[in-house]
């Protein structure tokens, strides 16, 4: 299945903004360019998620309610574990499958069982973002697959990281799963992150060809947690090397000192998102 792609502009690709914040206190320990607008891709699936979280603190649903896959949510492009229409997947499989491979059909499934289809859920998750702070952010789908009204932030999604921790401490370990099985099959996670750098736990990978290579991680270190966000990096590996080099940097600042917190004053933005030019191929996927 072909897959509507965007991309940016060669000079905001180049941008890779970052943020670094201190998770209990949400002290900004450093920044560069994190208020600058950004496809999110797959890192859409946090807030996929922090709805579904919801749903479960309000007993809307449980863990072991039984969905099943529609016609919509199985024709969806990879990533996903191939369910098919008329399938039944419980709501734990469900998040196990979202936050370990960033499954696109089951994101589908979660959002229609929440709010009976997946337009009404993005609307729900752009309304969260504003009561979360989230300035930069309006979501039109689930799963993250490209869309040009879809934008983000580096800042936005490190508010979202740090409200998951803060509000559903006891779903948290779901990210710093390994594998999911399903159907007989094991899905290894995309998160290498997890396995290459000590303390690490979460979060979430993000790509599409318009995107770039994006990552929201946490790790603690002596009983101190960080959240860094990377965002348009050009390939996995650089996305990686990226995150532990702020992640190094962090562990070694001084986060007792007075800083400026994750929802104050925001930086000027210099980058704007141009008019995106559309293509199509099946390699620019929302992983």
């Amino acid at each position: 299945m072909a897959v509507m792609c965007v991309f940016f502009s060669a000079r905001l690709q180049a941008a890779m903004p970052y943020i670094v914040v201190e998770a209990q206190s949400g002290a900004v320990i450093d920044q560069v360019d994190a208020d600058v607008p950004w496809y999110p891709a797959s890192l859409t699936k946090l807030m996929t998620l922090y709805l579904t979280f919801q749903s479960l603190k309000k007993q809307q649903i449980s863990l072991n309610t039984v969905l099943v896959v529609s016609a919509k949510a199985s024709r969806q492009p990879p990533m996903k574990l191939g369910a098919r229409r008329g399938d039944k997947i419980t709501v734990r499989k469900a998040i196990q499958a979202l936050a370990t491979v960033s499954s696109n059909d089951i994101a589908v499934v979660l959002a229609e069982a929440i709010s009976g289809s997946e337009k009404k859920f993005a609307e729900s998750m752009s309304k969260q973002a504003r009561v979360l702070g989230m300035k930069d952010s309006v979501f039109k789908n689930a799963t993250g697959l490209p869309n040009a009204d879809q934008i983000s932030s580096a800042r936005d999604l490190a508010i979202l990281a740090r409200r998951l921790l803060l509000d559903f401490p006891e779903y948290y370990h779901f990210f710093s799963n390994r594998t999911v099985e399903y159907k007989e099959t094991t899905f290894v996670s995309h998160n290498g992150f997890l396995n290459s750098y000590p303390g690490a736990d979460g979060f979430k990978t993000g790509y599409t060809c318009g995107s770039g290579y994006n990552l929201v991680a946490s790790a603690s270190n002596k009983g101190n947690r960080l959240i860094v966000v990377v965002l348009g990096a050009k390939s996995s590996k650089q996305r990686g090397r990226r995150v532990k080099e702020l992640m190094n940097k962090g562990f070694k600042a001084d986060t007792d000192a007075p800083g400026l917190k994750l929802l104050g004053l925001r930086g000027s933005v210099s980058v704007r998102l141009e008019a995106p030019a559309v293509i199509h191929g099946s390699h620019c996927q929302s992983l």
